[in-house]
């Protein structure tokens, strides 16, 4: 249930960062790389700056042979500098080695690059929203067929619970019945034991009586 509200939270955050990214877009082309101050450059990431479409030179100048142009935005690679002319020397994503006027070189990624990540996440989470909204039918039906079976459940724990506590009442019942019963037989034959016993007491006094006379 939360997760099509997180990622519709997501959604909009990420709509209103593209939209931030776009309004500093003169900002960013106003970032320009920092050189070092001693020795070669080394080994960097770097971008050509927004709305920008420069050329790549063999040579740290603009009087050297121009090798190709290079886009906005293009992630480039830091290899060498020229303090005296102001290029940089570095290498493209399709292999290029060559010279670049580092007023040029951004630090950043470029902004069509940076907004093109977000749309990609957002699609990504759009995808995942509209993926959610449909399995909530069904997910919904799920918890209302669990709810049922678990009502189902419960019903029928009473019902052992109370087969079982009959049982056991049936159990106690005849337990108590039985040791009366046990009681019962246990006077009755103490009391015909008791009986017989006056009897042939009587009995053999009688016969002794008798015997007496004769």
């Amino acid at each position: 249930m939360f997760k099509p509200i997180a990622a519709f939270l997501l959604l909009a955050s990420l709509s209103t960062a593209i939209h931030a990214e776009t309004q500093t877009n003169d900002e960013s082309a106003t970032e320009v790389l920092e050189v070092q101050t001693t020795g070669s450059a080394s080994s960097s990431t770097a971008y050509i700056t927004d709305n920008l479409f420069v050329y790549m030179h063999s040579g740290p100048g603009k009087n050297y042979r121009i090798l190709g142009s290079v886009q906005a935005g293009t992630e480039l690679q830091l290899l060498d500098e020229n303090k005296e002319t102001g290029y940089s020397q570095v290498k493209d994503s399709r292999g290029r080695t060559g010279w670049i006027d580092k007023r040029n070189i951004s630090k950043r990624p470029g902004l069509a690059q940076q907004n093109l990540k977000l749309k990609n996440q957002l699609a990504d989470l759009q995808a995942e929203l509209n993926s959610s909204q449909r399995d909530m039918p069904v997910l919904r039906q799920t918890a209302n067929d669990l709810e049922v079976k678990n009502r189902e459940l419960n019903a029928e724990i009473e019902k052992l619970n109370a087969q079982i506590s009959s049982s056991r009442n049936q159990k106690q019942q005849a337990s108590e019945k039985q040791q009366k019963q046990l009681l019962i037989y246990g006077g009755g034959i103490a009391f015909i034991g008791i009986l017989l016993g006056i009897i042939i007491t009587i009995v053999l006094s009688r016969r002794k009586r008798y015997d007496g006379w004769a």
